[in-house]
């Protein structure tokens, strides 16, 4: 559906991204782990068009609801109409209603200015509260939630949005155990059900680990290791990427789980080459 072409991008002359190439398939939960600084978001930027890429370019494939030929680089329409985003730190900043920031969402599929928005718009917006049972908040300021409550409102807009690709970053970061549980299995669900393929950002070895298909691992701007979970969920691999000693298990469905053991002298010797957060 989507892919990345030899990307590389940089921050004046700091190179954030070096060299990326990666294929998105329509139905599939992928997983973009890495240490701080090693390019995950700026990426996801690259994919949205935010940022543009001084080597490669990123291309929709089979774009077949938007007329787009193989190839096609997106314009700002399509990929307003088929990506779906949710960004770091992003606690609404906007005396609305909870219902009236989710009916952002449907901006991009508005006819024009002047007729507003639809009866299927503002159905779209009732459905996806009730889904992630915030219904109750539906006229609660978002000025007045909680970080946890507003992080489920944003999550809520992008869905709303109904794209065909839903890029998350760190979308569950501010959510606890329990809801971050609940976020992820929704997005299984979106998946599995309807095709969406889902990108997340994650710290949480774990949760890539029980939810998605497929994981991605940067370091330094370079794509390290991808491959599903239990290919790219060891203890040498970790090393490599995080300078931790890790414990590595599998659960009974064969699922690995990350038991870390910090090694000083790998942690020293990673924390030299760390440049920032991007």
């Amino acid at each position: 559906m989507l892919s990345a072409e030899g990307v590389s991008f940089a921050y004046q002359r700091h190179l954030v991204l070096d060299d990326i190439s990666l294929s998105l398939k329509a139905g599939e939960f992928l997983g973009f782990l890495g240490p701080n600084g090693s390019g995950k978001s700026t990426f996801l930027k690259n994919l949205l068009g935010f940022l543009t890429p001084f080597q490669g370019r990123v291309v929709f494939s089979g774009a077949e609801n938007t007329g787009a030929e193989n190839g096609r680089v997106p314009d700002r329409t399509e990929r307003s109409r088929r990506l779906a985003f949710v960004p770091q730190n992003s606690h609404p900043a906007a005396s609305l209603t909870v219902r009236e920031l989710m009916l952002m969402g449907r901006l991009p599929h508005m006819r024009d200015r002047w007729t507003g928005y639809r009866k299927a718009d503002r159905e779209k917006v009732e459905e996806v509260l009730e889904a992630l049972g915030i219904a109750d908040m539906a006229e609660r300021n978002v000025m007045s939630l909680s970080g946890g409550e507003a992080q489920k409102v944003v999550i809520g807009r992008c869905l709303v949005q109904e794209g065909d690709i839903l890029l998350l970053d760190e979308a569950t970061s501010g959510l606890d155990l329990n809801h971050s549980i609940e976020i992820m299995e929704l997005m299984r669900r979106k998946a599995a059900g309807e095709a969406k393929t889902i990108v997340a950002v994650l710290h949480d070895l774990n949760l890539a680990s029980q939810y998605c298909d497929r994981i991605v691992l940067l370091k330094n701007g370079r794509l390290r290791y991808q491959g599903i979970p239990s290919e790219i969920l060891t203890g040498e691999v970790l090393e490599d990427i995080y300078g931790i000693r890790a414990v590595v298990k599998k659960d009974e469905y064969g699922k690995p789980f990350v038991l870390p053991r910090r090694d000083s002298t790998a942690g020293e010797k990673r924390g030299k080459e760390d440049q920032g957060v991007y």
